[in-house]
């Protein structure tokens, strides 16, 4: 089965919960209506990809799991962790002309950047999808579509400024581990 836009947005959503969930929240969270969220769950779970633990409760498989993480070359991932030209390096603002001075220039220095960043500018960035454009500009779009999955849960502040952050380091590490094997 190939996953549409719409059934890997599910499963993603799923996949970061750690315990099975009504149908309902499932459907809140990926903007869906219920009838509709739940077709969808139906038409994943009869293709393996999601289990019922219990009756009314849906959590990802194994096979969902795998199926969620995409194959990365050791060349792509090494161009996704080299620095970018200056056309393509990321400016941090706290709102429109208000330069901060501070940029990053390659994924893991971004990854850095927003250790210590304004909150006021991860925020203004966020709220834009700065970040998600940025990344799909540099052709990480795994990365975005994480970015577009923390942005379902209407963080704000440090918490977002932390889940930024973790999606960000665990997504360097991931592409690090895949530059470097043989």
């Amino acid at each position: 089965m190939r996953l549409n836009p719409i059934k890997r947005t599910i499963l993603e959503i799923m996949a970061k919960e750690s315990q099975p969930r009504k149908p309902k929240d499932i459907a809140k969270k990926v903007g869906l209506n219920f009838s509709s969220c739940m077709m969808h769950i139906l038409g994943l779970k009869k293709a393996g990809y999601v289990s019922s633990p219990e009756k009314g409760y849906y959590q990802v498989t194994d096979l969902a799991r795998e199926t969620l993480k995409r194959k990365v070359s050791k060349e792509v991932a090494a161009s996704l962790l080299s620095p970018v030209t200056p056309e393509k390096t990321f400016y941090f603002y706290v709102g429109i002309n208000q330069y901060l001075g501070l940029q990053a220039n390659s994924l893991p220095d971004f990854c850095e950047k927003i250790k210590t960043a304004d909150i006021n500018s991860v925020e203004f960035h966020f709220s834009r999808k700065d970040f998600e454009r940025w990344l799909e500009s540099i052709g990480d779009q795994e990365l975005a579509k994480k970015m577009g999955i923390i942005r379902e849960t209407e963080a704000s502040g440090e918490e977002l400024r932390r889940m930024v952050y973790e999606a960000t380091r665990t997504r360097c590490d991931e592409l690090m581990n895949l530059s470097e094997s043989s």
